[in-house]
């Protein structure tokens, strides 16, 4: 977000003129990108108001974007300290990757199968290929009356695809532009696979990227820049 500022805005939005819900979503996502960056540092403490008045916005929409990032355990807000931000680790984003890719090879069957065919245009906001095995993983998830295990999964989207982005992966010691044409490639084949309708070869297509993606902190490691 841009350090604008603060105008008076219309009935229903923030001071900044945007609806709250955009704000709130503008400010998750940087506070996700400072935590996963390193920004903020495991288990720094933060003060609300020293948050807001950082990015020039009203306590709501932090106070808002903060319940996601508890609810993705990468901070704890606690009464009277502030916003402390959790020891989550590199592992950590790979055990969201195993449980999912547990899910595909079993899904879960526990209600209505979900019919609509699978649209490529749902990618178009995914930065990476974890972005894109999220989509393609809830799809499929429903397809195979999962809609639970698809909710969970998709609840994952954001914070996957900003940890595999290139300049987030190298602040985590990750290379993750090398061998990116093949898992590329693994996204094109199961896209295919779920616009044909071949739930079979969208799932083992799945399981291969998410492979990739689990064995990349180990397979292609770099320093942790200073």
């Amino acid at each position: 977000m841009e350090n604008t500022a603060i105008r008076t805005g219309a009935v229903g939005t923030d001071p900044h003129g945007l609806r709250r819900s955009l704000l709130r979503d503008a400010v998750f996502l940087r506070l996700l990108e400072n935590v996963l960056r390193g920004e903020y540092r495991r288990g720094q403490r933060l003060r609300l108001d020293t948050i807001a008045d950082e990015m020039r916005v009203s306590r709501t929409p932090v106070r808002e974007a903060l319940v996601t990032l508890e609810a993705l355990q990468l901070v704890t807000v606690q009464r009277y300290i502030g916003v402390v931000i959790s020891q989550w680790s590199v592992e950590q984003m790979a055990e969201r990757l195993r449980i999912a890719r547990t899910m595909v090879i079993d899904p879960p069957s526990c209600g209505a199968t979900f019919l609509d065919r699978f649209d490529a245009y749902w990618l178009r906001e995914c930065r990476t290929e974890a972005g894109a095995f999220v989509e393609l993983g809830a799809w499929y998830l429903r397809r195979r009356g999962s809609s639970v295990s698809a909710d969970w999964l998709a609840s994952q989207h954001t914070v996957l695809d900003v940890f595999y982005t290139d300049d987030v992966a190298l602040a985590n010691g990750i290379d993750a532009v090398v061998d990116r044409r093949r898992r590329l490639d693994v996204v094109d084949r199961a896209v295919d696979a779920a616009e044909r309708e071949d739930l079979d070869e969208c799932a083992a297509a799945l399981l291969d990227l998410a492979g990739a993606l689990i064995g990349l902190p180990d397979r292609f490691r770099v320093a942790v820049p200073a």
